[in-house]
């Protein structure tokens, strides 16, 4: 190895004899690199990073300084509006300032606009509505605050659906024109749906618009005396004017008598009328391959309820022949399958929907 000097001071090549590669000393840092041959000057990586990072320290320092001055100047303007404030609420106005003597005039002034004419407030303030006459009187509301619902169907409560979801946002829009804005919606009224197992799975349709306000109570297995004494531990005193909603009787026709059935039904009406909820009973769903005698009580039952409701003022949904339709009843004649838990789920969120509204 033959050692090489150039004419730089600072700057070292030792040439390898035989090769094309020589050892060269960094202009910054004189740290060595092997490179293929000499090159004018050499500036290793580290030296460019130290060089990157110290054009980055520059700029950033640059942009502090910025900034402070930027904040200077705010604290400056926050001190001047502070001051002009102050003089204008201690009542030297402008006027004041340019009379004295001892004024500079070059100095400049911030001088607010003051009106002249002395303002004249008014006691009372009369305010009225001039859309009142378009809204219903408070004794109507009273008379009628909620809809008979003594007889619905399935396929009334179908019809409303349709119309409620084509005039809701005509409805929606005078609400906002009458009164200049969206008004305020009133508290939620408590709905409870109980019954048997047919509202198992019916869960997120019933209470899928309202989940706060809205719950439902599965009992399997119950029957029309289970619910009754179910009721007292569920509708709360302090509940204002709940929405009841009760399902049950099918497993009463398997093995009580129509006259059985019928005490029964009765004395859950006795309870229901303690509880100051607006009730509403549903009429019990056919089965398939039961046997004719239950089939026939089945009908019975639902003929009888239907007058018994009226009288009794409770509201009574008729499903009707409904799910004796091909692919709503289970294989086994008397539970529901997933697309007639379905029809069944919303036929009672129809009806909870007409009630409320």
């Amino acid at each position: 190895m033959m050692e090489d000097r150039c004419s730089h001071p600072q700057r070292h090549v030792l040439k390898m004899e035989g090769e094309g590669t020589a050892a060269v000393a960094c202009d910054s840092c004189a740290m060595f690199a092997i490179l293929p041959k000499v090159a004018g000057s050499f500036t290793c990586s580290n030296c460019m990073l130290i060089a990157l990072l110290q054009d980055k320290v520059q700029q950033l320092e640059e942009r502090v300084a910025t900034l402070q001055r930027i904040r200077e100047l705010e604290l400056f303007l926050e001190a001047t509006e502070h001051t002009v404030s102050t003089k204008e609420e201690t009542g030297d106005s402008p006027e004041k300032e340019a009379s004295s003597p001892t004024q500079e005039p070059d100095i400049w002034r911030n001088v607010t606009q003051r009106s002249r004419r002395p303002r004249v407030r008014s006691d009372c303030l009369e305010i009225h509505n001039r859309f009142e006459v378009l809204s219903p009187s408070m004794e109507d509301e009273e008379q009628t605050p909620f809809e008979d619902l003594s007889l619905i169907t399935v396929d009334q409560v179908y019809e409303d659906e349709q119309q409620n979801q084509s005039s809701g946002n005509v409805q929606a829009t005078l609400e906002r024109t009458a009164h200049g804005r969206t008004p305020t919606r009133p508290k939620r009224r408590r709905v409870v749906v109980i019954g048997d197992s047919l509202l198992r799975g019916t869960e997120a349709v019933i209470c899928g618009p309202d989940k706060m306000s809205r719950e439902v109570c599965c009992l399997p297995g119950a029957k029309i005396q289970d619910v009754t004494e179910r009721l007292q531990g569920i509708i709360k005193p302090t509940d204002k004017y709940p929405f009841l909603l009760v399902h049950v009787g099918i497993n009463d026709t398997a093995s009580n008598s129509l006259q059985r059935i019928k005490r029964d039904y009765e004395a859950l009406g006795r309870k229901l009328k303690q509880l100051n909820a607006q009730i509403v009973i549903s009429s019990v769903l056919p089965v398939e391959r039961r046997g004719p005698g239950r089939e026939g009580k089945i009908v019975e039952v639902n003929n009888w309820l239907r007058k018994w409701c009226k009288q009794e003022r409770f509201g009574f949904l008729d499903h009707g022949l409904q799910f004796l339709k091909d692919g709503l009843l289970a294989s086994d004649g008397l539970h529901l399958t997933t697309v007639g838990r379905n029809v069944f789920a919303k036929n009672l969120r129809n009806l909870i929907r007409r009630a409320l509204n």
